[in-house]
């Protein structure tokens, strides 16, 4: 189980490593990051604008809460399983607000959950390392 949790974080690495240098050097010629799927170009900024936008937000809010409370992160998982929460909370409430149920808003929900539950296992393991 652990080789496969390793096998699947490099995999997301990888995946988010393209994606970013993707977003930062070839947005002109990329402008649609999901490029595989039905949505069009306003729906893209409305998927990025309502969910991932906010999640990132959400993440930051509760890092700086961390901070001022005087806590560290028990392994250096729990950014990764923070930052897949706040995704996933944020889907959830764009399934309810706004999000069209179609195949690939379901597929990125489903894959964003996958990541977080792989990130909870990793966190699990690590944490009992370190204690």
């Amino acid at each position: 189980m652990g080789k496969l949790i390793n096998v699947l974080l490099l995999i997301v690495a990888i995946y988010l490593a393209a994606r970013s240098i993707i977003g930062i050097f070839f947005y002109d010629q990329l402008p649609i990051p999901f490029i595989i799927t039905e949505f069009n170009l306003d729906q893209i900024n409305e998927y990025r604008a309502r969910v991932l936008l906010p999640g990132f937000f959400i993440t930051l809010i509760y890092f700086i809460f961390r901070f001022f409370s005087g806590k560290n992160p028990t392994s250096v998982m729990w950014p990764i399983y923070v930052s897949t929460i706040s995704l996933v909370i944020t889907h959830i409430i764009g399934f309810i607000v706004f999000l069209p149920f179609t195949k690939d808003t379901i597929i990125m929900f489903l894959l964003t959950l996958l990541i977080c539950l792989i990130a909870r296992i990793g966190h699990n393991k690590r944490k009992n390392e370190i204690f």
